[in-house]
């Protein structure tokens, strides 16, 4: 039986990216991992993955991640013949930690699966900007991308606001959060999404947890929110630019919202 050879790494990068395709030949072997992070995500073909407990594939849409020091054992899979992957080493910021702690799929290896739409076109493209970067030696703007991309795996994984299969009600979503100045209409929404008011209202509660006309006004106070924080616009100037004519109603749906009233809210974030 032929020895392992030790895939050997450097590396001397906090950032370290690429794209390509690999055949049957394609083998990596690290026992003792390396000292950074490892992502690799799937794009055509398929990967198998070897730990002490298990072994699989990593299929189109699935990215996992070996952490610092954990045994990197993969190659291309036999049966798919082929392996186009996009992959990165890094270290991670402080702030990048929290986004880290995937659960680990059947072939022992921390992993998530992207679904189709915003999230994986999201991840892609952010991918291969730090690609990118990193070729033209923009470490800056490598490590924007790369931070982005943790993003929308984040997004994915704590099922937030975007990442719902419907297409519909994404396509909703998307319309309510570009067009907060506007009055809510369901049925212009509808229309928008070519469903029955009925239909929509019920697809949109049964992927979100919260009816649309919910959502909108929850966006809208997130965005005055935002506004409050860290712009010197005053109440009835983001009063309108979150659809509200009237300040005063502004402030008693913020109040409900926040639990407290707009002013008190900024004076607050000045604070901490």
């Amino acid at each position: 039986m032929k020895a392992q050879v030790e895939t050997p790494y450097t590396g001397s990068h906090e950032l370290c990216a690429n794209e390509f395709e690999r055949g049957r030949s394609y083998v990596n072997w690290r026992p003792k991992g390396t000292r950074d992070w490892l992502l690799i995500y799937t794009a055509e073909g398929a990967g198998c993955l070897t730990t002490t407990s298990a072994k699989g594939p990593t299929r189109p849409g699935e990215v996992v991640l070996y952490a610092p020091g954990e045994k990197q054992d993969y190659k291309t899979d036999p049966d798919a013949g082929r392996w186009h992957l996009l992959w990165a080493h890094f270290t991670a910021k402080p702030s990048w930690k929290p986004w880290l702690h995937w659960p680990v799929g059947s072939h022992g290896v921390k992993s998530l699966r992207l679904e189709k739409g915003e999230v994986q076109d999201g991840f892609v493209a952010a991918m291969r900007r730090t690609v990118h970067a990193f070729r033209h030696r923009r470490p800056d703007f490598a490590a924007n991308a790369m931070e982005e991309a943790l993003l929308w795996i984040h997004v994915s994984a704590s099922r937030g606001v975007g990442t719902h299969a419907d297409a519909r009600v994404r396509r909703a979503m998307n319309y309510l959060v570009a067009n907060l100045r506007q009055p809510f209409q369901l049925e212009s929404l509808a229309r928008h999404c070519g469903l029955s008011v009925s239909r929509l209202a019920h697809l949109f509660k049964a992927e979100t947890g919260v009816s649309p006309q919910r959502f909108f006004e929850e966006q809208r106070m997130w965005h005055a929110g935002q506004l409050l924080r860290v712009t010197g616009l005053g109440i009835a100037e983001i009063a309108d630019e979150v659809g509200y004519g009237d300040p005063f109603y502004f402030s008693n749906r913020f109040r409900r919202y926040a639990g407290k009233s707009p002013t008190a809210f900024r004076e607050e974030k000045k604070a901490a």
